[in-house]
């Protein structure tokens, strides 16, 4: 599977950014009664509460980080499976610990991987790399697997918009980082890769409307580094990967089509709510990138600036995708930002 096409198959749980899984209706499955007084029952839709507006308003689930084996040892860093609760489900991911992280508190990048096949997904793939870095600059970092791959428990099986609520899990991560005596919660940071990136762009929106004392719910988010980010709007930003499909985007346009007789795409869609976002972003994007093109964080960093948004924008003419042969520039130019934030 080669890298656009794999992007495709990962967008179809991203781009509603917030379309999710195992639903329960309020009050024990027997929905909300009609304002009116008749005895008509109301339905809440299946996916409304994982609109921007409603997740605004959400009120995030903390949990007990655990942290589990020894996965590898760094320069001046060790490597640790960890775990957490969202949504139901029990999610991996990988942690990485400055050698003396106890001494003090550390501030923290939280970080969402780009597509990764699962056939030959591992715990930390698509983050462990620049993790590294940031975790031998004196950063704790954390980088769920999310729901279905690693170690975590499986997706749901109910279709399109079913799958993973990947901005959900992140917000649940945040209001679950104080379980870490370490953590500096006033120093938290957000890193995203290709689909990653619009993942938190989404949690960028979400956490930027909420009332300033209940941001995070318990951290504050200094600010968001971003590669290749895939940004354009839904549904075209998965339409846009269905070339390479098997059926040639059959199946995706069908189910597009269901979504959108019964719900409002823009409610889910991350260009409607850029003005949300309150918080320093920084974009890198190469060149040479055949996954996401150059031209969408392009339109992306003009839209920030339009909105009068702090935005720093980095263009590698030679780089790929991964940053190659950049790479090296990106992650300090991250450290930099890091830093000045």
């Amino acid at each position: 599977m080669n890298r656009k096409h794999g992007i495709w198959v990962s967008l179809i749980v991203l781009t509603v950014a917030g379309i999710g899984y195992g639903y329960k209706l309020s009050r024990g499955g027997e929905g909300l009664f009609s304002p009116l007084g008749d005895a008509k029952i109301v339905q809440e839709k299946q996916y409304d509460k994982y609109r921007f507006e409603k997740l605004v308003e959400r009120r995030d689930v903390p949990s007990k980080i655990e942290i589990g084996r020894e996965l590898s040892v760094g320069e001046g860093y060790k490597s640790y499976a960890f775990y957490y609760q969202t949504e139901g489900r029990r999610i991996s991911g990988q942690i990485n610990l400055p050698f003396d992280y106890a001494q003090g508190l550390r501030p923290v990048v939280v970080m969402a991987r780009g597509y990764v096949d699962k056939e030959i997904y591992e715990i930390g793939m698509g983050t462990k790399n620049a993790a590294g870095v940031y975790a031998r600059n004196g950063y704790i970092t954390l980088a769920p697997d999310f729901s279905g791959y690693g170690e975590s428990d499986k997706e749901d099986e109910n279709g399109l918009g079913a799958r993973i609520v990947k901005p959900v899990e992140i917000l649940d991560l945040l209001a679950s980082l104080d379980s870490i005596e370490q953590v500096d919660m006033n120093q938290i940071y957000l890193w995203g890769h290709s689909n990653g990136g619009q993942i938190m762009l989404s949690v960028a929106e979400i956490l930027g409307k909420r009332e300033p004392s209940r941001q995070g719910q318990s951290s504050t988010v200094k600010g968001v580094t971003l590669w290749a980010p895939v940004s354009k709007p839904f549904p075209y930003s998965i339409l846009y990967y269905t070339d390479e499909a098997s059926d040639s985007g059959k199946w995706l346009r069908r189910e597009v089509a269901k979504f959108e007789e019964e719900y409002d795409v823009y409610d889910y869609s991350i260009d409607r709510y850029l003005d949300w976002i309150t918080v320093p972003v920084q974009i890198h994007q190469g060149g040479l990138d055949d996954a996401v093109p150059k031209k969408w964080s392009d339109q992306l960093v003009e839209s920030l600036k339009l909105k009068e948004k702090d935005v720093v924008y980095h263009v590698y003419p030679g780089a790929d995708h991964n940053m190659r042969p950049n790479w090296d520039t990106v992650v300090a130019k991250d450290l930099e930002f890091f830093g000045r934030h």
